[in-house]
């Protein structure tokens, strides 16, 4: 319960540090509590995204966890699970089981983007650096832009105008359907 005490105070330490450090950025000064504040945002019309391939592990094992009195990270004990018999996920490259080993433990694996969702406005120059971070080698595609290979420890640059209002989706053609993200352009205000 102390660890979670300090955490807390920790995170809300540093979130007033965080506002007073951009309120100082902005010029403005910090807000008392129950107080509105209006902000304007950037109107930057240059946006730049650094898009990481990752993906989640579930990690798990058909035996019960034991209990280990050096350490509170096993707390609570974790049941015993078995992977699924008759599997649901969608076919393609996007997810994966891998059986038991030897020892009882499997894991269920979901590629993904971080972020997956990206907002931009019309008419904006848009950079997207994707990296290769997990997963040995991926096939991307940027709507409207191309597609390119990316291996681990990878860096590939792409830009572009934001011209229309809409969509743009990019996706890794080897690890679909859930490895895809979205790019928002919202329209000019008028």
């Amino acid at each position: 319960m102390a660890v979670v005490a300090s955490v807390s105070m920790i995170l809300g330490t540093q979130t007033e540090m965080l506002q007073k450090v951009l309120a100082k950025a902005n010029g403005t000064t910090t807000a008392a509590a129950n107080t509105t504040v209006t902000l304007n945002p950037s109107q930057s019309t240059k946006k730049e995204f650094w898009v990481n391939t990752v993906h989640l592990d579930g990690i798990t094992s058909l035996h019960a966890a034991v209990a280990n009195p050096n350490s509170a990270q096993n707390t609570p004990l974790h049941p015993a699970e078995t992977p699924p018999v008759n599997s649901t996920i969608p076919t393609g490259g996007g997810f994966r089981i891998v059986l038991p080993n030897q020892v009882g433990a499997w894991d269920f694996r979901s590629f993904t983007f971080a972020p997956d969702q990206i907002v931009v406005n019309q008419g904006d120059k848009v950079t997207l650096h994707f990296i290769g971070v997990q997963g040995v080698h991926h096939l991307i595609t940027v709507d409207g832009v191309g597609t390119f290979a990316l291996h681990r420890g990878e860096i590939h640059t792409v830009s572009f105008i934001a011209n229309n209002p809409g969509t743009i989706n990019f996706f890794c053609k080897l690890h679909l359907p859930n490895m895809v993200g979205q790019i928002l352009v919202l329209p000019k205000s008028v």
